[in-house]
Formats: C-alpha cells, sequence, structure tokens
C-alpha cells in the first residue's frame, strides 16, 4: 500500500504533478482493500487479475486457488508477459474463463495492455476484458495465443542484444542507454529500465519461458546470467531483497546522478 502512494509512480507523485488531486487519490486507495489471503480477495470478485512471478509452477499454484475460490463466471485474468495462456489455464476445470492481460509498468501510466486469447477463451471473457480496460482508459489490443506473444518477443530480442554489445566490449551499458535515448528517443535507456522498474527479473524469467518454447535466438547472455545470480534484480526499494541493478554491479553511477 506504501508503494501505491509514496513509491516511484505511486500515487503522490500524480497529485505533485497536478494530474490528481489529493482528495481523489484518498478516494482512490480508500477503495482498495489489501489481504494476503486469496480466497477472501477473490470470494466476491466480477473480475480476477492474477500478478504472480513468471514462474509457471507459481502461477499454476495461484490460479488454482483463485479458480476455487472465485464465483463460477468470473473471468480469471494472468498478468504474464510471455507464457502461453493455454498453457496455465489447462490446470482450471473451466479454461473458458481464462485470458492474458500484459500490462506494461508503470501500469498506471502506460496505456496500452496486450490481451491474448487461447482457442478455448470464451468470447465473453474476451468481450468482458475487453470493455473493462478500454473503459478505464486503456489500449488494449487482443493477440494470438503463443509464447511471448507480440511485445515480450520483440522487446527482449533488443534487450539481449544491449546485454550481448556490453559482453563483447563493443559498448558499456552507460553508452548503450545513452545512444537509445538520445538517437532513438527512448525516455529511458536499456539498463536505465531494468534498474530503476525493478524488471530485470521479469525480463529473465520471460527470456528462460522463451528459449524454452522458442530456441536458441532467446538464449539468455551469459553476462545476464552473472548478474542475475549475484542477486541484482533492480532498485531494491521496489524488489525487496535485490542488491541493485546493473549499473549498481558494474559500479557505474546510475544515469541522472540518483539511485
Amino acid at each position: 500500500m506504501e508503494l501505491l502512494r509514496t513509491g516511484p509512480f505511486g500515487l503522490q507523485a500524480a497529485v505533485r504533478k497536478g494530474r490528481l488531486t489529493a482528495e481523489a487519490m484518498e478516494q482512490a486507495l480508500a477503495r482498495v482493500h489489501p489481504t494476503l489471503d486469496i480466497a477472501e480477495g477473490v470470494r466476491d470478485s466480477q473480475l480476477v487479475f492474477e500478478t504472480v512471478p513468471e514462474v509457471v509452477s507459481q502461477k499454476h499454484a495461484v490460479l488454482r486457488e483463485i479458480e476455487a475460490a472465485a464465483p463460477v463466471d468470473t473471468p480469471i485474468a494472468t498478468n504474464t508477459s510471455s507464457i502461453m495462456i493455454a498453457e496455465l489455464g489447462g490446470v482450471l476445470e473451466h479454461p473458458g474463463r481464462m485470458i492474458g492481460t500484459h500490462w506494461f509498468y508503470p501500469s498506471n501510466v502506460m496505456p496500452l495492455v496486450e490481451v491474448a486469447c487461447a482457442e478455448r477463451t470464451e468470447e465473453r471473457v474476451t468481450g468482458l476484458v475487453v470493455q473493462y480496460l478500454a473503459g478505464i482508459g486503456k489500449q488494449p489490443v487482443v493477440v494470438r495465443d503463443s509464447p511471448g506473444f507480440f511485445t515480450t518477443r520483440f522487446v527482449n530480442l533488443f534487450i539481449a542484444e544491449a546485454m550481448n554489445a556490453v559482453q563483447e566490449g563493443l559498448c558499456s551499458i552507460r553508452d548503450v542507454d545513452q545512444m537509445v535515448k538520445t538517437g532513438l528517443g527512448w525516455p529511458m535507456g536499456v539498463f536505465e529500465l531494468l534498474d530503476k522498474t525493478a524488471s530485470f527479473d521479469s525480463w529473465y524469467h520471460a527470456q528462460e519461458y522463451l528459449h524454452e518454447t522458442m530456441g536458441e535466438r532467446y538464449a539468455i547472455p551469459p553476462i545476464a546470467r552473472k548478474v542475475f545470480a549475484s542477486g541484482y534484480r533492480g532498485a531494491g526499494n521496489l524488489k525487496p531483497g535485490s542488491r541493485g541493478g546493473w549499473y549498481d554491479y558494474f559500479g557505474l553511477e546510475p544515469q541522472g546522478g540518483k539511485k
């Protein structure tokens, strides 16, 4: 709850920028009722979004709990960036209620949601989810069920290539970030993004799955294995237990001079 209020992309930042009033922030936070009990959280739900780590076994365990407790007609949307919806829905008694919703970080800022439908996803489920997303100001794009869908297959390749370039000594991580921002117009550099959004482990697990299902073009660069295994998963305030990010691993000041 504290991250919702004061995190890097929390509601207080929106208030400071004039995009939200303090009253609207408090009203929004009052609508959030946190719980560690899955059954309690989904018992009266009309739509469930699951967003545990990109590990098939972990998602299967949580999805079984959700199906056991949620109303039988409630759609279950998994926020996976890479795992096939048919594979995740295979553990459900009613896989037709399963759909993929790949949100983009920070989800309260980025408008795109990639909606992935398996062959057995019911049309009513797709319609309900797309309508809900459009109603809260998102831009849903429906894609076919496949490992990585479109965006992860596309994005993971250029992130891996940036890592390969650093590994080969072609350039530094700072060079990569400077070039993609000043030459390609990106708001954040490749390694800056992995660090500041603490999304390196999400990229890593997705790449593992893509390598398994799509072949060698999605192999994890050795340099990424080294950084990951050393415990550097991104900003510690967003990723408890992380020792820092790529800039910390290489002993560099982060972009902008702020951690």
